[in-house]
């Protein structure tokens, strides 16, 4: 009886980590947000497509593995037990808020607008930090290089207020900054072919 009462306060103790790590941050229903929000706003294309992660293929089983039911320490079985949700799929966020939209809106636009060309030119690029930046200034007519200047300003303003809002709208204002971090990854991840982003080390590279 001692050992079932002790596998139960450390099945509630994992528990505990396990709800406290998805309360901070749900990354999975993050990148699923950015994905539906950016192919909004550029669509998409073929070579801008990552591939998916492959699953590690499961060895044989063998005694001790954890296809064996003795192998798996008790409080884990008690926890799948107990509390089957705890498997459960992550919330998506909510996106659909007024404000939201209206910001994907001006993104949109401006993507189809004025943001493409510069973007397919090289002249732009995505950055690192989730927004965009003048790479070449020297591929543009002097004197586009004034808006195209208002156009990255315009474009990073619109992507911070859309981390925010994000963050805002699903009550917790400080994802804002994880958001960033996330979209940044799938920005540089669903940009179309020939485009410039900036890699780790901040260095441009052409997709």
């Amino acid at each position: 009886m001692r050992n079932f009462m002790i596998a139960i306060a450390a099945a509630s103790a994992l528990l505990a980590g396990c709800v406290t790590i998805n309360v901070y941050f749900p990354a999975a229903a993050a990148q699923k947000a950015a994905d539906k929000i950016i192919g909004n706003v550029i669509g998409t294309d073929s070579d801008g497509t990552p591939a998916q992660p492959q699953t590690p293929a499961s060895g044989g089983s063998s005694g001790g593995g954890q296809d064996d039911p003795a192998a798996v320490p008790l409080a884990v079985r008690v926890l799948d037990a107990l509390v089957p949700a705890a498997h459960a799929a992550e919330p998506d966020l909510d996106i659909q808020t007024p404000e939201i939209e209206a910001i994907e809106g001006r993104m949109r636009a401006r993507f189809h607008g004025e943001l493409k060309p510069l973007l397919d030119s090289g002249a732009v690029g995505m950055t690192r930090d989730g927004g965009v930046a003048i790479r070449d200034a020297s591929r543009l007519p002097l004197a586009q290089r004034a808006s195209a200047k208002q156009t990255v300003a315009d474009e990073n303003a619109d992507r911070t207020a859309l981390y925010q809002a994000i963050a805002k709208a699903n009550g917790n204002p400080g994802w804002a900054g994880d958001l960033r971090k996330k979209f940044a990854e799938r920005w540089i991840a669903l940009a179309h072919a020939g485009w410039y982003y900036q890699d780790a080390a901040g260095n441009w590279v052409r997709k």
